[in-house]
């Protein structure tokens, strides 16, 4: 999945439960063999020489495996896993908890080993076991189950752990699991069940302001614009926007209907990372907003910049056909026409607009080629005939 690349990142940098524990509550059934083992790899291991502690358990489990204790097999899965023999690791602590099935500290080791191992979903079973038996059922291991079920591409799996680890029974949410409940949501195309996450946790007196972030993508995920933009405003208002969210903004509210509004974001981009397109976009909502001293002053700047873009010409075609303005017209329609030769509406509008300003020969060879596109040859054969009128007149 995309997006959680950092996140399944957070669990490969787990640290594995260390340590030996040989003198508990819980070891009573440690035979004396086995214990004495255990003090001798201890002291081994805290002379830095963790290849003899390894060899000191190796040997006791060859001489005596009916005395196997599951400090045994979680010491030297843990050796083993120092020397980064994964396969061996994984086996020992699969021991570790089939011996003691309630030793927490063996499940979530074992659950590191097999993310290493790519075995996500023995991870995530692993995890949640973990989170399980925990006494204080520590929230960050459904966490990292939840991980390893969108690494074994299970995402419905991982969604109905952070649906709890974000609904508060779990404790107050990390703000990074509230980005992955956005995530998963918006994947599996349920989307109004982070919702009523964010728009809980909205309510807050003082909210993560990225929390608006999250409800403008759920909102544009359920195809509700003005929610979006509302919510990406307010977003900004808190945080600076990127040049993508701010361009994002220009477009849900070119799509509602609010170019003016729209222009003026795309303007805010021009500024910081201008580009053909977004030029383009911006023109064309000056435009539709009927501001066409703005649109003009964008269009020249933006033709000065991107010479080659027909829709730039077009558009400035279009400006300054509807300020009467028709030689300016004509040449913007007949560069567009020039980088464009099939361009049936350019041809179209280079006839009207030679027409409009007494350039007859020109006009009539763009109007007899538009005549040759169905959608335009009733018009173009009608400017011609009026062309010629005109001529016998005059």
């Amino acid at each position: 999945m995309k997006n959680f690349v950092k996140t399944i990142l957070l669990l490969g940098t787990t640290l594995l439960v260390w340590g030996t524990a040989i003198a508990g509550p819980g070891d009573a059934d440690l035979s004396p063999r086995a214990r004495t083992t255990l003090v001798e790899a201890q002291k081994q291991m805290e002379l830095e020489n963790p290849a003899q502690a390894k060899t000191v358990l190796q040997a006791f489990l060859q001489k005596h495996p009916n005395e196997d204790h599951h400090f045994v097999e979680f010491t030297l899965a843990g050796l083993l896993y120092s020397e980064d023999r994964l396969e061996e690791a994984s086996s020992h602590y699969k021991k570790t908890v089939a011996l003691c099935p309630d030793y927490s500290p063996g499940w979530q080791n074992l659950g590191k080993v097999c993310f290493d191992l790519k075995r996500f979903a023995d991870a995530a079973t692993a995890m949640e076991t973990t989170y399980k038996i925990c006494k204080k059922n520590n929230p960050i291991f459904l966490f990292h189950a939840a991980v390893a079920h969108i690494s074994a591409k299970a995402p419905e799996k991982a969604l109905d752990h952070m649906l709890f680890l974000t609904s508060g029974r779990a404790g107050k949410p990390e703000a990074n699991w509230v980005r992955i409940l956005t995530s998963l949501a918006i994947e599996l195309k349920c989307p109004g069940k982070a919702l009523e996450t964010v728009e809980r946790l909205l309510k807050d007196p003082a909210p993560d302001p990225v929390l608006w972030r999250l409800a403008a993508n759920l909102y544009l995920a359920m195809e509700n614009y003005p929610e979006a933009a509302k919510a990406l405003a307010v977003y900004g208002m808190v945080h600076p926007l990127s040049s993508g969210e701010e361009t994002l903004l220009a477009d849900l509210y070119n799509r509602m209907g609010i170019p003016a509004k729209a222009a003026d974001h795309y303007q805010q981009v021009v500024m910081k990372k201008p580009s053909r397109r977004l030029y383009e976009r911006m023109v064309s909502a000056r435009l539709e907003a009927c501001d066409n001293d703005k649109a003009l002053a964008a269009v020249d700047k933006g033709v000065a910049v991107y010479p080659d873009s027909k829709e730039l010409w077009k558009l400035k075609g279009w400006i300054c056909y509807g300020r009467n303005q028709f030689n300016p017209a004509l040449k913007a329609f007949s560069r567009a026409l020039e980088l464009d030769k099939k361009d049936k509406k350019a041809c179209f509008m280079k006839g009207l607009c030679a027409s409009r300003s007494g350039e007859f020969e020109t006009a009539k060879q763009a109007l007899e080629r538009a005549s040759t596109f169905p959608e335009y040859k009733r018009q173009a054969l009608s400017l011609i005939r009026e062309m010629e009128q005109r001529a016998k007149k005059s």
